[in-house]
């Protein structure tokens, strides 16, 4: 397990489990930020919401142009 603060972009919709908080929805184009990787999944956060994700095969290697954006504006 690493703990990281990369953020990625997704790649595919993930719709969470229904009625279970600690899996966090991501539509396709939503960055999130990698709090925590496991085996099997990744722990995100998006829109100030941390939940569980599938493991990277939805997510773009890391987003560097969204911290290029972050300190320009």
């Amino acid at each position: 397990m690493s703990i990281s603060s990369e953020y990625f972009e997704a790649i595919a919709d993930y719709g969470g489990v229904e009625g279970d908080t600690n899996y966090i929805a991501v539509m396709k184009g939503d960055v999130v930020r990698l709090i925590k990787k496991d085996k099997e999944w990744l722990t995100v956060q998006k829109d100030g919401d941390i939940g569980k994700n599938i493991h990277n095969s939805i997510l773009q290697k890391r987003y560097n142009q969204m911290i290029i954006k972050i300190i320009v504006n």
